[in-house]
């Protein structure tokens, strides 16, 4: 699968996505809402991807929404249809991200606002470079949160962080984002791309299964009481221990080799 403004590609077990619209930041459109939709559906079904990578070319992970695409809308009298339907297909994007079976690593190659922050934040990991920084600006252009955002930040940096971001539509840097929690790893420029498909593939190199279940579970835990949370590990822990993969661990161990995991 391929998109003039999306690039797709398989590095062995990891699949890399490539926002593609360098000379305007990376800036999304519709269509490639659309695009991504059908590329996250396909990743989820071919079993040969373990984990995704997804980061922009150029000097910006992304710049948010399209803006020019949106003065089209403001030029006439809102088609509240066709902007429900729209903002449908943002929201779908952060429930694809999130139910996909598979880690997603964001690696921010420079500056991620809002819809492009929103994007990072739907990832389950984030690197960047020292020079990346976040921004909430929907307030600046009386705009709103999309995709999950107002769930999904205060659970990754707190309460009233968020707030503080979000209501101020500040500029977060990679430094305080990193001390934040937001980010966990920092990387030189020419390196990140690198970093990011090594620690790929070393996540893609574990079972699948545990795997899963840890991203799994992971996404429940603020919402679950301690009990329900327990109940849900040693039912992973079951799954894990039927599994053909858990024999290959042990077995693997015992040779002193790598394992080599089915997800099965």
């Amino acid at each position: 699968m391929d998109d003039a403004h999306i690039l797709y590609e398989k590095r062995g077990a990891v699949a890399l996505i490539t926002l593609n619209r360098p000379a305007v930041l990376n800036a999304v459109r519709r269509e490639m809402f659309r695009y991504l939709l059908d590329l996250f559906a396909h990743i989820r079904d071919d079993d040969s991807v373990r984990v995704v990578v997804i980061t922009g070319n150029g000097r910006a992970f992304s710049a948010g929404i399209d803006l020019e695409q949106q003065s089209e809308l403001t030029a006439r009298p809102i088609d509240e249809a066709d902007a429900r339907a729209r903002l449908a297909e943002m929201q779908d994007l952060t429930r694809q991200m999130r139910d996909l079976p598979k880690p997603i690593i964001a690696a921010l190659n420079g500056l991620a606002v809002g819809v492009g922050a929103e994007i990072a934040i739907a990832s389950d990991i984030r690197v960047a470079v020292p020079s990346a920084y976040f921004m909430f600006a929907e307030v600046r252009r009386a705009l709103f949160e999309t995709n999950g955002v107002m769930y999904l930040l205060p659970r990754l940096v707190g309460f009233g962080r968020a707030l503080d971001w979000m209501l101020s539509g500040d500029k977060i840097s990679a430094g305080d984002a990193h001390a934040a929690g937001l980010l966990t790893r920092l990387f030189p420029p020419e390196s990140l791309l690198d970093e990011a498909l090594a620690l790929a593939d070393r996540i893609a190199a574990c079972a699948p299964i545990a795997l899963r279940l840890v991203k799994q579970v992971g996404n429940q835990t603020y919402d679950l009481p301690l009990e329900a949370v327990m109940q849900l590990e040693v039912e992973g822990m079951m799954e894990c221990l039927r599994s053909a993969d858990y024999r290959e661990g042990v077995q693997s161990f015992l040779e002193k080799r790598p394992p080599q995991y089915s997800g099965r």
